[in-house]
């Protein structure tokens, strides 16, 4: 994936004329050729409707709220709305989170989970979980004190990193973490869990026929209904035909979320579920060729490794695959540090599949190590937002691409940043280890499942930076699991001592 700033240059610049005719010379009529594009003078921005859409949102997390049990009614706001609002689309206001795809629907469906409640008893609360939430939260304000300086490189200026800046990122952090505290206090039962798990597949048959649409025709979807492509469009083509999109950033984020829901499909397959009447095996099928239409080899690769460990392995091995990827990733700046990841022979083996890929492989791992020493000169905090955390040449020239989400989050607000982050993910797979102990059951199928799905997008991360309002909805689920069958525990136990105090009298 690309930066905010890269997504801003591609919207900017329309499709390129010679790759149209190479398009066309192999049968296909992308949508730039269907239609005619704007000239370059022509701003590419969204339309009237994809603003609509967003604020019309919250009125559609209402009507579910109204019709659902809270817990499906909080899925499907949130995976609504991440499928289906405009990308790359958002309202800046000073001092305030950026309204956008991500916070809007997060924020609607936390208001409402909360106005209307859930009897599940509540989760007892965790220091771990807990501290690292708020580390999180506060790491922009932590990180600002010591940015608050403009970077004077060659002719150019690089804004500093100030304290206002500061209480704005905490609070953008703040919204980014309610998803996970909806899924630990709304979600976090066996059937939440259970119509989570569900969901996912469900929502994948749905997209999946805009995504064969997009294969055949080109990404059009878009810019059909919200008025502009979100990303370039070249970097859409693949092996003579197109990576879906559909309303997602990228080509690259359709591809990881049909990954998920073939996990997700395998996992109910495993439960011996069916999804819309449909058996979960023939969907765990179908979702896999719409993956292979994606034409993304990261992610037909954690289908291809993670479905086979469900289907012949225990839930436990589920679980212990999960706590590796999330201690791997926890640990990846420190390992790349000191070249303890084997990049060289990653691109090596790369070059057997593909030429291509590998070069771009290189390009990454090359620019992967200017960012890591430039992030390594402020290793406890980071360089704060506002392209500081990236490498310029003398003339103040920005010559390095950010792409995985580790490397960004490590740059900006360093370890503590880091580590407040991906702990809380640590934290989330460290509990399921206790919740999948004893005899296979389906519950238990299902929490290691949903660890599976989280460990494969924390592994996505390294390459690419596809944190979806899923993600921590997953995490929370999976975090509050052991605390909640401990409250009813509890529950349990206070009725028994009430009935035995009755007795005694």
């Amino acid at each position: 994936m690309f930066s905010l700033r890269d997504m801003n240059a591609c919207r900017q610049s329309g499709p390129c004329g010679c790759l149209a005719k190479s398009i066309e010379a192999r049968g296909f009529k992308p949508y730039c050729m269907v239609r005619p594009q704007p000239p370059p003078s022509e701003p590419n921005l969204p339309n009237s409707f994809a603003y609509l859409a967003l604020f019309a949102w919250p009125a559609v997390c209402v009507v579910l709220f109204v019709l659902l049990p809270v817990e499906l009614a909080a899925i499907w706001s949130l995976l609504g709305g991440y499928l289906l609002l405009p990308s790359a689309t958002s309202v800046n206001v000073a001092l305030l989170p950026e309204f956008d795809k991500f916070s809007i629907p997060v924020i609607a469906t936390f208001l409402l989970c909360w106005m209307k409640g859930t009897r599940s008893p509540p989760p007892a609360r965790s220091p771990w979980v807990y501290g690292l939430a708020i580390a999180f939260v506060l790491s922009p304000i932590l990180t600002s004190f010591t940015n608050s300086y403009e970077l004077q490189i060659g002719d150019r200026s690089l804004p500093g990193f100030y304290p206002l800046d500061g209480v704005k990122g905490a609070l953008n952090n703040l919204v980014t973490l309610a998803p996970f505290f909806i899924g630990m206090r709304f979600i976090s039962s066996e059937k939440g869990r259970e119509q989570l798990l569900r969901a996912i597949p469900i929502a994948a048959l749905f997209y999946s026929i805009p995504m064969l649409f997009e294969v055949r025709m080109s990404p059009q979807l878009h810019k059909m209904v919200y008025g502009f492509f979100p990303h370039s469009f070249a970097q859409q083509v693949r092996d003579g035909g197109f990576r879906p999109v559909v309303f997602l950033g990228h080509g690259l984020e359709a591809a990881l979320f049909a990954a998920i829901a073939v996990i997700a499909a395998a996992v109910a397959a495993r439960a011996k579920w069916h999804l819309l009447r449909i058996p979960a095996g023939v969907v765990t099928a179908y979702l896999s060729v719409i993956l292979l239409f994606c034409k993304t080899m990261g992610a037909a690769v954690y289908a291809l490794v993670l479905v086979p460990i469900i289907l012949f392995r225990a839930p436990k091995t589920w679980v212990n695959v999960a706590c590796g990827a999330t201690l791997l990733v926890c640990a990846y700046p420190l390992l790349r540090t000191f070249s303890l990841i084997p990049v060289e022979h990653i691109a090596s083996a790369a070059k057997t599949i593909s030429v291509d890929r590998a070069g771009s492989f290189e390009v990454r791992v090359k620019n992967e190590k200017a960012l890591l020493a430039k992030a390594n000169e402020k290793p406890f905090l980071g360089w704060g937002s506002w392209g500081r955390n990236r490498v310029h040449d003398e003339n103040g020239a920005d010559i390095t691409i950010t792409d995985g989400k580790w490397i960004i989050q490590f740059g900006m607000f360093g370890w503590l940043g880091y580590l407040s982050l991906f702990g809380i993910f640590a934290a989330a797979v460290m509990q399921a280890r206790v919740g999948v102990r004893g005899p296979v059951t389906r519950a238990r199928i299902v929490l290691a499942g949903l660890t599976l799905l989280l460990a494969a997008n924390l592994i996505d991360l390294l390459p690419n930076s596809s944190l979806l309002p899923l993600t921590y909805l997953m995490a929370g689920s999976i975090a509050g699991c052991i605390r909640a069958s401990v409250g009813r525990r509890s529950v349990r136990r206070r009725v028994n001592n009430s009935q035995a105090a009755v007795v005694a009298q």
